[in-house]
């Protein structure tokens, strides 16, 4: 591990040297550990102590060093760290020594790990009380692998193809009873007559977290490849509890006026209006059977984790859609008493028409005819087309690039709309064209506290024998302004 390793220190004695190697012979870690105690200046009374620290600091690291996370500079610096702790520690207390450290090697692993991601990078996840599965923050100093972490990468490799596990390899071949096993430190009947455990074997923290990290990282998985398109013309924002969610916007007084010399500047009236939405919670439960368990079956268990994770983004996709279709299809009403698609607000013909060019010039005219509350120009650029199943073809033509043969032929929408195709809209013949969200607000969606997407929550199951796992979405959606959506309900 530390071949080219070359001590800061003088050379330490022979017989200094032998008692560092002892030490490190009897904690079961590799010999150049001892040269790096000698130089650290460790003494014989302190070395098993020093040693075993060490040989919590190899077995965590070993992972990392195997998969090329960790090379031999960073563990030279996380094992010196480690040991000037250790030297810290006053008296004759092994164990604090030994704890302070394993906690400083892992501290210092952090470190140098989180400084070596690139950004963006999501860090394994830590665990609440009531077992609910959340994101670690990028800054915490306890991001490494458990070994419910490391078991849940062993599980993903059963259970997703082509998942390489890395700090979990150990447990990537091991069957789930043994798992259950070695979490439960060893209670459990090793007999299989019946292959029965003891009470236990299913409730040991490890084994459960496991299971719902890999159950959780599925369903992620499978929640994000089933997402509405719809949501692609929502805007995000936050709620920091169910209350409504009230969106203000504002206009007037954006215009300047002109300040003559030794004028006065005038106050702007400032015009607000707003809608509200609220986050609302929805959820299932499935569960890990004993006898899934015993049988060391992961099928069903992946599948349910598969079925909710696209549950979740069925559930938000019918959402989206019922808001577009609301009212025979005039969408939601508004705080000013007509619905989101009405004659009033400029964002709908008087007459419905196929999908077309001319149709489509005519939504996008009265887009960037749109005013603010004030009366004021506000130029809503339309960005997405939206359209069921039946237009797809359609509205992939309208905006495909075409080589015209004369200026006549030239088409107008080539690259300025995305086409979304979403098939819980039930009308054959309706489309939609959106700006981009936010610009302005139109539709928006939310997540409590801003953990988007399901929840998975575990706990020992009593109604059945094995495990539960609870999915929670908390989620709502809404329109907050009828200014950047247009409704043509085809003909």
């Amino acid at each position: 591990m530390f071949d080219n390793l070359k001590p800061d220190a003088a050379q330490p004695s022979a017989r200094h040297l032998a008692q560092m190697r002892l030490a490190v012979r009897k904690a079961g870690i590799p010999a150049q550990y001892a040269d790096l105690m000698a130089e650290a200046g460790v003494t014989s009374a302190t070395a098993e102590a020093t040693a075993q620290g060490l040989a919590q600091l190899h077995e965590m690291t070993q992972p990392f060093v195997s998969s090329g996370r960790l090379d031999q500079a960073a563990m030279l610096r996380i094992t010196r760290h480690a040991l000037k702790a250790g030297a810290a520690i006053t008296g004759e207390d092994s164990a604090a020594r030994t704890q302070a450290i394993a906690t400083a090697a892992g501290e210092e692993t952090q470190v140098i790990m989180a400084a070596a991601e690139p950004p963006g990078r999501v860090y394994p996840s830590q665990f609440d009380v009531a077992g609910l599965i959340v994101p670690a923050r990028a800054d915490s100093r306890h991001a490494m692998p458990s070994r419910a972490e490391s078991m849940a990468d062993g599980l993903l490799a059963r259970m997703q193809a082509g998942h390489i596990p890395t700090h979990g390899r150990q447990y990537a071949a091991m069957r789930l009873d043994e798992m259950a096993h070695l979490s439960n430190g060893g209670n459990y009947a090793t007999r299989r007559t019946g292959t029965m455990m003891v009470a236990g074997a299913m409730s040991t923290d490890d084994f459960r977290f496991a299971l719902a990290i890999a159950s959780n990282k599925v369903l992620l998985n499978a929640y994000e490849a089933s997402e509405s398109q719809i949501k692609k013309a929502s805007r995000q924002v936050s709620a920091p509890d169910f209350r409504p969610i009230n969106t203000v916007r504002v206009s007037g007084g954006v215009e300047l006026g002109k300040v003559n010399e030794g004028g006065e500047f005038t106050a702007g009236v400032i015009n607000d209006a707003g809608e509200a939405f609220a986050v609302e919670t929805y959820g299932k439960i499935f569960g890990l059977t004993r006898q899934a368990l015993v049988n060391d079956d992961l099928g069903s268990f992946d599948q349910s984790s598969r079925l909710f994770g696209q549950g979740a983004a069925l559930t938000e996709a019918r959402l989206f859609a019922g808001l577009l279709e609301k009212n025979g299809g005039a969408g939601p009403a508004l705080s000013d008493g007509r619905t989101l698609f009405h004659a009033d607000h400029g964002n709908r013909p008087t007459a419905g028409g196929a999908l077309s060019i001319e149709t489509l010039s005519a939504a996008r005219v009265a887009m960037r005819r749109q005013k603010g509350l004030s009366g004021e120009a506000i130029q809503v650029q339309p960005a997405l087309l939206i359209v069921p199943p039946e237009l797809e073809t359609v509205a992939q033509k309208l905006v495909a690039e075409i080589t015209a043969a004369s200026v006549d032929d030239v088409n107008p929408f080539t690259d300025t709309l995305s086409v979304l195709v979403d098939a819980h809209l039930t009308s054959a013949t309706r489309w939609y064209l959106a700006a981009q969200p936010g610009r302005p607000d139109g539709l928006q969606h939310a997540y409590l506290d801003g953990i988007t997407g399901p929840q998975v929550f575990t706990r020992d199951g009593f109604e059945i024998d094995g495990t539960q796992f609870k999915v929670r979405l908390d989620f709502g959606c809404g329109f907050v302004d009828h200014r950047a959506w247009y409704m043509n309900p085809g003909a």
